[in-house]
């Protein structure tokens, strides 16, 4: 395979019958809680700070509580990699997962490690340098959750494009790094920060969320039953759709707030 100048990893999924959490470096990366068949290429290169090897986990639940995974379940998971901004200039296959035998394993739950190797032009420092949180009293953590929270709902209620792009700087500086983008696509992308947003949001009750850590215990969030970790909002008019802010967050260090990563 020849050398690419931006590199762009992306995992292309297929299942049926069952569902899928997939993370890569202990970064939740992709999930999906929908029954019957699913088929997508999903970019991954958010979670890969620097070439070397990265350590894939997927974890494969049953649909129906308490059951053990459907034998007719199946799930496909490889990893290619293709020149950024080059539609023609196809793809390579760099990883394929092991396949999985649904018809021997009887359980609700099962989990598997796989690994592959990236090279990519950046290192992104991420949250590799970060203090570990698990050693944090849970009611502070959520203390601070809940207060980036209430200050996500009101930059998203007053449109605050200022606010939005100074709380999640970070998290943004490290993703136009990782997906090189052009000064053009960033101009786009912060002129439609809000585009398609409900008028007005509210988040779901706290007591649907759980405190969840990634990262080896360098990140933390919330996460609603079958959603991704971060905030689930809905709309305050009941016509229109809520949607999850997958939002991660880190500590530099042991004097520092709880900053937006991911």
């Amino acid at each position: 395979m020849k050398n690419l100048r931006e590199p762009f990893y992306e995992l292309e999924i297929k299942t049926a019958n069952c569902f899928i959490e997939i993370l890569i470096n202990d970064f939740p990366v992709f999930s999906n809680f929908q029954d019957g068949g699913m088929a997508v290429d999903y970019p991954i290169n958010d979670a890969i700070l620097h070439s070397g090897k990265h350590v894939i986990t997927v974890k494969i639940s049953s649909p129906k509580k308490g059951e053990r995974i459907s034998i007719f379940a199946n799930c496909e998971l490889k990893v290619f990699v293709k020149e950024a901004n080059l539609e023609a200039s196809g793809r390579n296959l760099v990883h394929a997962f092991p396949a999985f035998n649904f018809k021997e394993n009887n359980l609700p739950m099962f989990v598997q490690n796989s690994a592959f190797q990236a090279e990519v032009p950046y290192i992104n420092l991420g949250w590799a340098k970060s203090l570990d949180l698990t050693k944090i009293e849970e009611k502070q953590l959520l203390a601070e959750l809940n207060e980036n929270l209430s200050k996500i709902t009101e930059i998203y209620n007053t449109r605050n494009e200022n606010e939005y792009l100074a709380l999640f700087d970070e998290r943004t500086k490290e993703h136009i790094k990782s997906f090189y983008l052009t000064k053009e696509e960033i101009k786009d992308n912060n002129e439609s920060i809000f585009y398609g947003l409900p008028k007005k949001i509210e988040s779901i009750d706290s007591s649907n969320y759980k405190l969840v850590f990634f990262g080896e215990g360098k990140m933390v969030s919330l996460q609603a039953k079958k959603q991704s970790p971060g905030f689930v909002f809905e709309s305050v008019n009941k016509d229109e759709y809520g949607f999850t802010e997958m939002v991660l967050f880190h500590k530099k260090n042991s004097g520092s707030q709880l900053e937006i990563i991911r």
